[in-house]
């Protein structure tokens, strides 16, 4: 398949490996620093968990035009980013298929934009892939599960429901080691996931950006398990599905193992790769969420404690 990544941070670089790996004709969009430092060094990825490297040599672009024709495009980038990138989305005229990778709140709102100003008819789907990491010394140190190199997991999913082209986007990872769900109510699963990282994002903060401070913390740690309860409740009061609902039942139903798995998180390098290295550097778009976030708040008008103490750090970050 011939396929476009924009976006050349650690999930992009993640998935664009992953797609190499399965025999797909990769084209990578990145500019400036990053798109020199790709085309000297290639895309090397340091592994954490599999203690291994990787270094592929995919095509490199800086530009996405109207008449550029990939299968489908993949775009993985912070959530502030995406809104400047939609008019370039919307009037490309050849790509069919755009999948949105990342944090996203505001799903529907966004796929209407893209439908209102595109010329010719696309399919648009959202998801996550679940990766994180760093970016260090000319390479993306990355951590995802699987004992392969090129395993991980995307969720993905259409918030109209149309699913006509799950098919056709399996067919792309048919080589791979991806573990590729689909998920029913994508916009309901975004959000309850905004729900579960946001408070972890406000721990973050409170550690300066090292969460081994608070994982002896036990009252943090509680705190922290309520705030997210506390989110995923103002979600219901808008109406908002629990997705998946073993989610919600973890945190809300079976604290004392929410809690030893936070505890290990923020003991570890698991937290510092999967959350604190991406907070600290994106505090932008950890901002943007938090604001999304207060609008299903402001809407839900109920308790909430913890959120509102856990959340005021929020007011010191630039």
């Amino acid at each position: 398949m011939k396929t476009l990544v924009i976006g050349a941070g650690v999930l992009g670089s993640l998935l664009t490996h992953i797609l190499l790996k399965g025999g797909n004709d990769v084209t990578l969009l990145a500019h400036g620093r990053r798109k020199t430092e790709l085309e000297e060094k290639g895309l090397v990825i340091r592994h954490f968990l599999q203690m291994r490297s990787t270094r592929d040599e995919p095509n490199l672009t800086d530009t996405f035009l109207p008449s550029d024709r990939y299968d489908i495009v993949f775009v993985v980038t912070r959530r502030n980013q995406l809104d400047d990138l939609l008019p370039t989305l919307s009037a490309n005229q050849k790509s069919s298929i755009l999948v949105l990778l990342g944090n996203n709140l505001n799903a529907p709102e966004t796929l209407q934009k893209i439908e209102k100003n595109s010329k010719n008819a696309k399919t648009v789907l959202f998801g996550f892939l679940g990766a994180g990491g760093r970016r260090q010394d000319g390479r993306v140190i990355s951590i995802h599960n699987g004992l392969a190199t090129h395993s991980a997991k995307l969720t993905l999913g259409s918030p109209n429901g149309d699913d006509s082209t799950y098919s056709f986007i399996s067919q792309v990872f048919t080589r791979t080691r991806m573990k590729l769900e689909f998920n029913r109510d994508i916009d309901s699963w975004l959000k309850c996931h905004a729900a579960f990282i946001m408070p972890i994002c406000f721990a973050v903060y409170h550690a300066n950006g090292d969460l081994r401070k608070i994982a002896g913390n036990k009252f943090f740690l509680n705190r922290l398990i309520d705030c997210m309860d506390e989110a995923h409740q103002m979600l219901q009061a808008c109406g908002v599905p629990m997705e998946p609902p073993a989610n919600y039942e973890f945190i809300h139903n079976q604290r004392s193992a929410c809690y030893r798995y936070l505890k290990v998180f923020a003991a570890t390098p698991l937290g510092r790769l999967a959350a604190s290295d991406h907070a600290t550097n994106a505090s932008d778009e950890m901002m943007r969420l938090y604001h999304d976030f207060c609008v299903f708040k402001t809407k839900a008008n109920i308790p909430s404690l913890a959120w509102d103490e856990l959340s005021v750090v929020m007011n010191t970050i630039r």
